[in-house]
């Protein structure tokens, strides 16, 4: 663990497991990687795997650099012993990764989502990669096997199934590794089409100071919303690939209970498109920037709070650098957003809905509008039920148990917890496996 001690008021912030700093240059790498993708007509498939390196390198390197963080206690590593070279049981971890891989390509192929033309960049991106990590994992294994403090890890255990030997193995230790696995076999798909998608709109749309210069707070909105959210898609999309020990950004563990990943993943493609039109139809079509059209001064200031929420929700996501990802403990944060408040980025993300979709006015009658706010607050439910949940998980580590105490004091609502003490912090609730 590494950074800065944080002091605020009366609490002390514990170090966070990531460097703004560090953070922020891999983000003027990415816009300028962005301005280099344009300018040279790159297509959107090599260009998220370019914008991705041009975040990954400049902080890969400035940790090792400023940091160290391959010595840091949570990787699992010490490179002050050097275990014996065992050929065998690193055979037997390849063994295990490769049977990984083989288990999660046949979850692709027997799933007709993902036989879809919407992945096609996807596939794409898999074929250049997957001779790399094969390659690229036999000396990554022998390396890190002489300096781990538990060498029979994950890997070692799933090959020793494959050679009929599980008794040999946890099945937490298991669970956890193929509860990961299965983490970035769901998310990765989708992070890096849309990715791609968002990348091809700022490639087919007037350059940034085009935009700036015409004086159309429209076209301003759209262009920065979508540049915005492409920040955002570049950084998960790293997040998710780079699950690496050496790099301490490994999964250290995976939400357990079945209720985290089902508020979880109902709110991302495909289940959305099942459950939203059902349940979450809060939006009929008519938004802010139709209501407020007619209204110019009031349209600018709607739109720039806008813009300032989806601005912190994606100052949450370059806050995490290399660790992001939903529904995994991969170190605890303590600073950029998460210095002011708990899970800022659903903060802002579920308070934008509110001022996009607007659903307490209606172009048909009070009672749709009812029950359009009615709809939006159980989104906005589920929400804190993924809140409560990751709060629930990460509350197994110390660090994080420590963090949710001190926001209790200096947290921008600590007002309001002191007036609802059940929406705030209690380490006791969820070492007792509750939520409420």
């Amino acid at each position: 663990m590494y950074g800065k001690k944080v002091k605020i008021s009366s609490g002390h912030l514990p170090k966070s497991v990531t460097s703004i700093a560090i953070n922020l240059v891999g983000l003027t790498s990415f816009c300028i990687a962005i301005f280099l993708i344009r300018k040279n007509s790159i297509n959107s498939y090599l260009g998220a795997v370019i914008a991705g390196l041009a975040i990954c390198i400049p902080i890969i390197i400035l940790e090792f650099i400023r940091y160290k963080s391959f010595k840091n206690q949570s990787t699992g590593l010490d490179f002050s012993r050097k275990n014996d070279v065992n050929v065998r049981r690193v055979l037997i971890k390849l063994l295990g990764l490769f049977a990984t891989l083989a288990l999660f390509s046949f979850f692709y192929w027997i799933i007709p989502e993902y036989h879809s033309d919407f992945y096609i960049n996807y596939w794409s991106l898999v074929k250049f990669l997957l001779p790399i990590i094969i390659i690229g994992a036999i000396p990554y294994f022998f390396i890190l096997d002489r300096y781990l403090t538990e060498p029979q890890e994950t890997y070692w255990q799933v090959g020793m199934i494959v050679l009929g030997k599980g008794k040999q193995v946890s099945k937490k230790g298991l669970k956890n590794h193929f509860l990961g696995w299965l983490v970035k076999a769901f998310y990765l798909p989708l992070m890096y089409t849309f990715l791609c998608g968002n990348i091809s709109f700022i490639k087919d749309n007037a350059p940034f100071l085009d935009v700036i210069v015409s004086h159309n707070f429209s076209s301003f909105f759209n262009y920065m919303n979508n540049f915005l959210f492409t920040i955002d898609l570049a950084w998960v999309f790293v997040g998710y690939l780079l699950t690496l020990r050496i790099l301490d950004s490994h999964i250290r563990s995976v939400e357990p209970s079945f209720l985290g990943w089902f508020v979880a993943i109902q709110c991302y493609q495909p289940f959305w498109n099942m459950v939203s039109p059902g349940y979450y139809a809060y939006d009929d079509g008519y938004d802010w920037s139709q209501w407020l059209s007619q209204i110019p001064e009031l349209y600018i200031v709607w739109g720039t709070i806008i813009l300032l929420l989806v601005g912190i929700y994606v100052w949450a996501s370059v806050a995490f650098g290399l660790r992001f990802s939903n529904l995994t403990h991969r170190g605890i944060l303590t600073n950029g957003p998460y210095r002011f408040m708990k899970h800022p980025a659903y903060v802002c993300k579920n308070l934008s809905w509110w001022l996009i979709s607007i659903p307490f006015i209606s172009t048909v009658s009070i009672a749709d509008a009812a029950q359009h706010c009615l709809l939006l607050l159980f989104l906005n439910f589920i929400y804190f039920m993924r809140a409560r949940t990751e709060e629930r998980h990460l509350s197994k580590d110390p660090t994080y148990v420590q963090y949710g105490n001190v926001m209790n004091e200096v947290g921008i609502f600590k007002g309001l917890f002191k007036r609802i003490p059940a929406l705030s912090y209690n380490a006791e609730r969820y070492q007792n496996n509750k939520l409420f």
